[in-house]
């Protein structure tokens, strides 16, 4: 059983090119579905340059954007630690939190930042079901081409990767978690 903090680690062969060496943290899994945001894809744009002229901020948000996963991806989120919150702000668990408001701007470009944090565009989601057969291996899937997981990954150690690592970091820290439970 998978939840909300864990991530989804998806191998080599993952057959779905878009999640091909994706990591995913996991932020919800409930009779809805499942949410995720993708933490290893940086995208070749900066947050300030998909603000709107009218928020009038003071200052350049220059930080990365991310690519949060193929569904809406004119949605903006931010994935953060649970030391900040802000209007709208909506708990993962202990250690995860997220906003997606455009007060979360104001704050950041008023230098009131989380410790850890990432912006991203869009999001993954599967329905009801959908990730656990996944991870079963069933429909169409089979469990060798399916996710690996890493469960409860604090924010300092996840967003701390550099994204060029994160996915080998991820692999060896689902590896060593898989083992542990074995002994």
């Amino acid at each position: 059983m998978i939840t909300a903090g864990d991530l989804l680690i998806a191998p080599a062969c993952m057959p779905d090119p878009r999640f091909h060496k994706s990591v995913m943290l996991l932020s919800h899994d409930n009779s809805e579905g499942s949410f995720a945001l993708c933490l290893n894809r940086p995208l070749n744009r900066q947050v300030y340059e998909i603000l709107d002229s009218r928020l009038d901020l003071t200052t350049n948000l220059n930080m990365t954007l991310y690519w949060g996963g193929p569904v809406n991806p004119q949605t903006i989120w931010m994935l953060h630690d649970s030391g900040w919150r802000c209007e709208h702000t909506i708990s993962v668990n202990d250690q995860w939190s997220m906003t997606s408001h455009i007060s979360m701007f104001n704050h950041l470009a008023n230098g009131d930042y989380p410790a850890y944090f990432r912006v991203f565009s869009g999001y993954a989601a599967w329905s009801l079901g959908q990730l656990e057969m996944e991870l079963e291996g069933r429909g169409g899937w089979r469990p060798e081409s399916s996710w690996l997981i890493a469960r409860e990954v604090s924010p300092e150690w996840a967003l701390e990767q550099d994204e060029s690592d994160l996915w080998t970091q991820a692999v060896e820290l689902s590896a060593k978690q898989a083992v542990g439970q074995w002994m």
